[in-house]
């Protein structure tokens, strides 16, 4: 029997697949407090210069309750020449040879010499009032300092991009289950030392160790599932897995409410990172990659035992020699697939740079919008929360609007609207109607992410489909990275951000215009087909050469499995 007619035998979803749903489902979660935790963890608060912190005016009954309040009004300048301007953060008077605390006396006054303006020379003093402490409070990163939490974050995706490259091959090479086990371990070793970091750069390091290990650990288990699920339920497990993520922002959220000191919430957080090591003792190794390296006594093993778990019989022969040869031969002859054919002919080169810049703007707005809860003028913690709850709905919607509404007028309007309501909350104050607009805005991004996956499939042929998904895959890190950076420019201007992530999104909702709706259309096998889909008018005068498609011409016929677990390596 070949590999396709054995794989049903199991049962399309039976004990072992919800097995490996509710543990991709895991994944999920923790990959969700990973990746944002960092929201929390390097939470913005106010600061101001600490001068003469011992004095506490315990000797001035009328200051002793607000002595903190009249020390900054004597020490701190004002950021600007208008008297209702707030009291500069990082700049204070420099205090007079002798200076004798008196909180009756105007600094002016104590000294005839002008003043002048310096750094703070003690370090900073912090608003504690919601954050027992976070990473900008415990190392000091403010004034010069201030975008370093947010480069630690671009290097944590960083480390998203680099584990999706290394792991995927790991992945290809040594199996699925052994690079499961070695992404939890770097995930885990990552996560937990986090929380013990001693500086920045110790706490930038583990966090791109976390990333790195976390993403592979997703890539693995991700093909896992979908390597031994029916066709049918396809679609339905990667909703499944992407509701899971969005339960890790209600538990972040929950546990960022109570706990507000960012070491114990983040040993909090890493907790689940090792439960989810004790699970896989029960994962079985991929079936399709022990056939495809010529295994087939083990391949037959695990079938065995995937068949038993879920109550199932198999024949007494499985593989006969025939078939298994056939298997292996067919494996050997494949020509490999070259991210250079992607860009040989103009049609295949327009709609590959259109997808790969679509993917990066989604990366780069979903993750802008998730890390920027806390400047819409309402409660961090329920913003948050709403921000998680708005993405279960827009996962419902992208499994039916894309076969309601087609792909590409769903990606591009729901791009456009995204990104004007990026743009309309510029000129919105912050508060709950400004919230209202930017959730409509992550409602478009959460339903886009999920669809530029599938019509990406779709618009590539199947000798490069798994290679155009790895280089669209790449450009979405890419988005990811830069998502911190553009934060940061908000130091520069307030609404710079907004005018990014918004204007990005609306240019690239106007490109997908340019691409082919692929709904109710067959799947292009061939270099030739994938040119000629969506080809306009003015790169068909040059159809006549064919020769660079020609001489790559390979239908490769993969089957949907085999497919998937490239594109989802990459």
């Amino acid at each position: 029997m070949k590999l396709d007619d054995i794989i049903p035998l199991l049962g399309n979803f039976g004990r072992y697949q919800f097995f490996m749903v509710c543990y991709m489902g895991s994944v999920s979660i923790v990959l969700c407090l990973t990746i944002l935790g960092n929201v929390f963890y390097a939470a913005g608060t106010g600061h101001w210069c600490s001068v003469l912190p011992e004095e506490n005016c315990s000797g001035w009954t009328e200051f002793r309750d607000n002595c903190t309040e009249v020390k900054r009004s004597l020490f701190s300048p004002l950021e600007g020449n208008d008297s209702t301007r707030p009291y500069s953060s990082c700049k204070q008077w420099e205090l007079p040879d002798g200076y004798v605390f008196d909180p009756d006396v105007p600094l002016d006054d104590a000294d005839n010499e002008t003043l002048e303006e310096v750094p703070c020379e003690d370090g900073w003093e912090y608003d504690r009032s919601q954050y027992r402490s976070t990473t900008v409070t415990d190392f000091n990163l403010v004034c010069d300092d201030i975008n370093l939490p947010g480069l630690a974050q671009s290097i944590y995706f960083a480390g998203f991009l680099v584990g999706s490259l290394v792991m995927g091959t790991v992945s290809d090479w040594c199996g699925r289950k052994r690079s499961l086990l070695l992404g939890l371990l770097f995930w885990f070793v990552g996560f937990i030392v986090t929380s013990f970091s001693v500086n920045i750069y110790m706490y930038t390091a583990f966090r791109f160790l976390a990333g790195f290990g976390g993403i592979g650990a997703y890539i693995s288990t991700y093909v896992l599932l979908l390597e031994v699920v029916g066709q049918a339920w396809r679609n339905a497990v990667t909703m499944i897995a992407g509701i899971f993520f969005a339960v890790g922002y209600f538990i972040l959220a929950t546990a960022a409410m109570f706990v507000r000191d960012w070491r114990t919430l983040s040993l909090v957080l890493s907790v689940p990172s090792v439960v989810l090591l004790f699970p896989v003792i029960f994962v079985q190794e991929s079936i399709r990659w022990l056939v495809s390296k010529g295994r087939i006594d083990e391949a037959e093993t695990v079938l065995r035992r995937v068949a038993k778990f879920n109550m199932k019989t198999l024949p007494d022969v499985l593989f006969d020699q025939a078939d298994a040869q056939e298997q292996m031969e067919s494996q050997k002859s494949k020509i490999p697939p070259s991210a250079i054919d992607l860009y040989r002919s103009p049609n295949m080169l327009l709609k590959t740079l259109n997808l790969q810049f679509n993917w990066m703007v989604n990366n780069l707005v979903y993750y802008g919008l998730s890390q920027s809860t806390g400047e819409l003028g309402v409660n961090i913690y329920w913003a948050f929360f709403v921000s998680g709850a708005v993405e279960i709905p827009a996962l419902f919607y992208a499994v039916f609007g894309v076969e309601w509404f087609g792909r590409k007028w769903n990606t591009a309007v729901l791009e456009l609207i995204g990104g004007i309501a990026c743009l309309a909350t510029i000129f919105i104050p912050t508060g709950i109607w400004r919230t209202v607009v930017s959730m409509v805005g992550k409602f478009c991004i959460s339903v886009t992410f999920s669809l530029i996956y599938l019509y990406s499939i779709e618009v590539f042929p199947t000798p490069v489909r798994a290679v155009g998904v790895g280089v669209c895959s790449i450009a979405s890190r890419i988005g990811a990275i830069l998502s911190p950076v553009i934060l940061l420019s908000k130091h520069a201007a307030a609404d710079l951000p907004l005018i990014l992530f918004g204007s990005s999104a609306v240019i690239a909702g106007l490109l997908v215009f340019f691409l082919p709706e692929t709904k109710g259309r067959k799947l292009p096998q061939t270099l030739k087909e994938g040119e000629e889909i969506g080809k306009c008018r003015c790169l068909r005068r040059g159809a006549d050469d064919q020769s660079a498609i020609d001489l790559y011409e390979t239908n490769v016929n993969k089957d949907s499995a085999a497919i998937l677990t490239d594109l989802a390596s990459n």
